[in-house]
């Protein structure tokens, strides 16, 4: 993506971008329509508020999101048809932490992986994923932030039939500049 297009963001905004991405992100080419896509999935129930902080971002950016219901369940996705933001998103998950990166892109990132993967109830942040290698490095950027991590465990899905990880981190992140929406409701 050109940089006149990245000034637009600040640090923790352009983290959090690519911590939903990791998430719940998914990036494809249209050879049909020649459209190269990029698709944020939501709860068209519960995250609102997530919604309209991409859409925000997005915005800032000078790109257009459409957002698409699923008539089959209570989901919903921010769709955005560019080139340069399909570029943007090429990250190997093994190498989160990787690059120099700020403090703030960093507590960023973080919060939008925990508005994609995570869970706040009761006291715990609880973060999920199917790929235990992602987990790894997100233990990891809670050691670089300074965020206890308490415990990964494999829990086995019943429906479809896989294993999914789990890694408790610590309420301490509530006391950081955080921009996460679920720590906020």
């Amino acid at each position: 993506m050109n940089r006149i297009i990245l000034i637009n963001l600040d640090q923790k905004e352009e983290g959090y971008l690519f911590g939903f991405f990791l998430g719940d992100g998914y990036r494809y080419h249209s050879v049909k329509d020649r459209h190269h896509v990029v698709e944020f999935f939501l709860n068209s129930k519960r995250d609102q508020d997530i919604k309209e902080r991409l859409k925000i971002m997005i915005d800032k950016l000078g790109l257009r999101p459409f957002e698409m219901k699923d008539k089959r369940s209570n989901s919903m996705k921010l769709k955005v048809n560019s080139l340069d933001f399909f570029n943007y998103f090429e990250l190997d998950s093994n190498e989160i932490i990787k690059g120099g990166k700020s403090f703030d892109y960093y507590l960023g990132f973080l919060s939008g992986f925990i508005d994609a993967e995570g869970y706040v109830n009761k006291g715990e942040i609880v973060l999920t994923q199917k790929n235990k290698a992602v987990l790894d490095e997100i233990k990891e950027l809670c050691i670089l932030l300074g965020i206890k991590t308490l415990k990964m465990w494999k829990f086995k899905n019943k429906k479809p039939p896989n294993e999914i990880w789990r890694l408790r981190i610590s309420t301490e992140i509530k006391h950081y500049n955080h921009i996460s929406m679920k720590l906020n409701r």
